[in-house]
């Protein structure tokens, strides 16, 4: 990629970048959040490539690319667009113009690499205006809708058939076996990063779940009323046990299978998750086309917070070179939980 000042790639970031993520806020015109731990998660990023657009020394905008094989996936994507590096004046539609129009080339740059991604991919909230104008001016579409599906207990039960272990040769078996065709099938963080949980019946293993830790900082939840009900919270009974605005620390699930694709032992595998993790949260982000969600979602008592919440939608957005058709995808995406927190 060929990039011209004010923009500098970098394969390692720095204090600035670190400070520009952390004052980045995500989510819709409702929900609002930050990643906290980015320290920690920034480090685990796979062969980053960091697109800043620097001035005076101050990173101003990033871009951060996972270089995985065949698909790029665009992790971070933050701009202080709304300010100059000098006088702090609001920029003008030229300026707006000039940045989109060089972004836009250092996409089509990469695709001409010796060793160029076949797709730039990305999750976005549709209903976030900064999300969508990554989308619509860059060339993303999107291919896939994906489910923010949480699941939530105020006291979670031990689950005696439930145990953390390692991802064993039967367990990357199994993923590889169910994922390993799937678009977008990545296992840096499935395999070599936290731990695995299993549900045992009769010594037999018959459901199982890759496990990320999270926090986040909320300061918008939805609805109407959601910078009221941010600070409401706290002080109601069951509520304040699976919403914490200020620490909200829960568990993240990918790579889900149960034996037959029964619910009843997904429920159980993900209350025994709780309980060991000590957490009372748990989200997994899946493609909706995914079976095991498929049959799992009408039969799984999901708990308070899918209640308050419901279960919101995430687009899966590509990016693919000019003179290639778009991409149509009609099976599920593999989704790794890393990629959201």
């Amino acid at each position: 990629m060929k990039v011209k000042a004010p923009f500098v790639l970098r394969e390692n970031y720095n204090d600035e970048v670190l400070a520009l993520l952390k004052s980045v806020t995500l989510g819709s015109n409702g929900a609002r959040y930050q990643h906290q731990r980015l320290e920690n998660r920034i480090q685990q990023v796979y062969k980053p490539l960091f697109l800043n657009l620097e001035r005076n020394d101050k990173v101003l905008g990033n871009i951060t690319f996972c270089r995985r094989p065949k698909n790029w996936y665009v992790r971070y994507f933050a701009f202080d667009l709304g300010m100059q590096a000098t006088n702090k004046q609001p920029r003008s539609k030229s300026q707006y113009s000039g940045l989109k129009k060089r972004i836009g080339s250092y996409f089509d740059s990469a695709f001409e690499l010796d060793e160029a991604p076949e797709t730039f991919y990305a999750y976005i909230d549709p209903r976030n205006e900064r999300s969508l104008w990554m989308s619509q001016n860059f060339n993303f579409y999107t291919v896939a809708k994906i489910a923010t599906q949480s699941f939530s207990r105020v006291k979670p039960k031990e689950k005696e058939r439930v145990a953390p272990t390692k991802a064993n040769e039967f367990i990357k078996e199994k993923v590889n076996s169910i994922y390993g065709k799937a678009p977008f099938y990545f296992t840096q963080h499935t395999f070599n990063e936290d731990p695995f949980y299993v549900l045992k019946v009769n010594n037999e293993i018959v459901a199982m779940a890759k496990t990320h830790n999270a926090e986040w900082k909320i300061t918008r939840l939805p609805g109407k009323n959601g910078t009221l009900m941010r600070n409401v919270i706290p002080f109601v009974p069951g509520l304040r046990k699976v919403i914490r605005p200020n620490s909200h620390v829960f568990t993240v699930v990918d790579s889900v299978w149960s034996k037959e694709h029964n619910a009843k032992y997904i429920e159980e595998l993900f209350e025994g998750i709780l309980y060991y993790e000590k957490t009372n949260t748990m989200i997994w982000w899946v493609d909706q086309k995914e079976p095991i969600y498929r049959k799992a979602k009408d039969e799984v008592n999901w708990g308070l917070l899918n209640k308050v919440n419901g279960v919101q939608e995430v687009d899966l957005v590509v990016r693919t070179p000019r003179n290639k058709p778009k991409l149509k995808l009609d099976v599920p995406t593999y989704i790794t939980g890393f990629d959201f927190i």
